[in-house]
C-alpha cells in the first residue's frame, strides 16, 4: 500500500510526462568526468573509434589501415596509427529521499517528483540504465528499472518508523566506482554534511545534490499561537511563536543549508537548491544551472 503522504498518481504520471521534454533542454553533468563502461556517447578513459582525436602511435601489423596517418606518412615515410577517445555509457546511481518531509505541501511535492523523473529520464537519454534508490530515512530500498521509469515507484516506498532518526543512510549504498552519485533530497534531518559528501566524491565518482524546496518553509512567517506537526513522527507541539523565536529558525535554516555547500565545495560536489512555485525549467535556471548540477544542450 503507498503511503498517503506521497505525491497523488496523477502528479508523479504529468511529472514524467513531462521529463523527457525537460531533459532535451537539461541534462545531466556527465561531460565533466571521463567514464569506463560499455559503448556509448560519452568519453571514456581508453582509445576507441569515435571522432575525437586523443594520440598516435607506430603502426603495428594487424592494425585498421583505415586509422593510418597518411598525412605523417606523407611527411616522413613512417607508418603511423591515429587514436580516437573511446565512448562509453556512464554509470549513474541515482539516490531519492523519499521521507515525509519532502511532500509536506503540494508545490514541494510536484517538484520533487519533478527532480525524480528528471533524473532517470536523463539518465535514459545518456543511454545507461541507472541504478536506483528510496531513502525512508534509515530504510534503503533499491527500485527496479521499469518501476522507476515508469513512475511506479511510490508503491515501494516502505510506510515511515517514527522511531527513526531519520538521514539518508549512503554508507550502505553499493556505491560503483567512477558513477555520477545524484541524490534529490531536500536534506531536512538531524545532523549535518559530515561524511556524507565524503562518500559522494569517493572511488573518481562525481557527486550531484539536487534540493527541492519550499519557500514557506525558508521563510514561515509565523506569528502567535500555532500547533506544529512535525511531518516524520506525526506528533504535535503547540507553540507561541515571537519575533525571537522566528529569528532563531531561519538562522537555523540557513546555517543548515550553509554548512551542506561549504561540504559540498569541499569535496567537488555540485549542490543546487531547487525551488518550489515556478516552472521547473526556470527554476533550475536559478541554482543547478550556474553549480554545474545540470549542463544546458548545446
Amino acid at each position: 500500500m503507498t503511503p498517503a503522504y506521497l505525491p497523488d498518481p496523477t502528479t508523479v504520471k504529468e511529472a514524467h510526462a513531462k521529463a523527457r521534454a525537460w531533459a532535451s533542454l537539461f541534462r545531466l553533468p556527465l561531460r565533466q568526468q571521463n567514464w569506463r563502461g560499455m559503448t556509448g556517447n560519452y568519453s571514456g578513459m581508453g582509445t576507441g573509434s569515435s571522432l575525437d582525436f586523443q594520440d598516435h602511435r607506430a603502426y603495428a601489423p594487424g592494425d585498421d589501415p583505415r586509422h593510418i596517418n597518411w598525412q605523417a606518412y606523407a611527411r616522413t615515410g613512417n607508418y603511423s596509427m591515429k587514436l580516437f577517445r573511446e565512448e562509453v555509457r556512464p554509470v549513474i546511481d541515482l539516490v531519492w529521499d523519499v521521507s515525509p518531509s519532502m511532500w509536506f505541501n503540494p508545490d514541494k511535492a510536484t517538484r520533487a517528483a519533478e527532480l525524480m523523473a528528471f533524473t532517470v529520464e536523463g539518465a535514459l537519454r545518456a543511454g545507461t540504465t541507472p541504478q536506483v534508490w528510496l531513502c525512508q530515512g534509515s530504510t534503503l530500498r533499491p527500485v527496479p528499472p521499469e518501476a522507476a521509469v515508469a513512475g511506479l515507484w511510490p508503491a515501494l516506498v516502505p510506510a515511515p518508523d517514527p522511531a527513526d532518526p531519520g538521514g539518508l543512510p549512503l554508507n550502505r549504498i553499493p556505491w560503483r566506482a567512477r558513477s555520477l552519485r545524484l541524490i534529490v533530497s531536500d536534506l531536512l534531518f538531524p545532523g549535518g554534511p559530515q561524511g556524507s559528501t565524503a562518500l559522494l566524491s569517493g572511488q573518481q565518482a562525481r557527486g550531484v545534490l539536487l534540493v527541492p524546496f519550499s519557500p514557506s518553509e525558508a521563510d514561515p512567517g509565523w506569528d502567535g499561537n500555532i500547533d506544529f506537526e512535525d511531518v516524520e513522527s506525526g506528533q504535535r507541539h503547540p507553540r507561541r511563536v515571537e519575533a525571537s523565536l522566528l529569528r532563531r529558525y531561519t538562522s537555523a535554516y540557513a546555517r543548515h543549508f550553509a554548512l551542506w555547500k561549504e561540504a559540498c565545495q569541499r569535496h567537488g560536489i555540485a549542490m543546487a537548491r531547487v525551488p518550489s512555485g515556478v516552472p521547473f525549467t526556470q527554476a533550475l535556471q536559478l541554482e543547478a544551472l550556474p553549480s554545474g548540477a545540470v549542463d544546458p544542450w548545446t
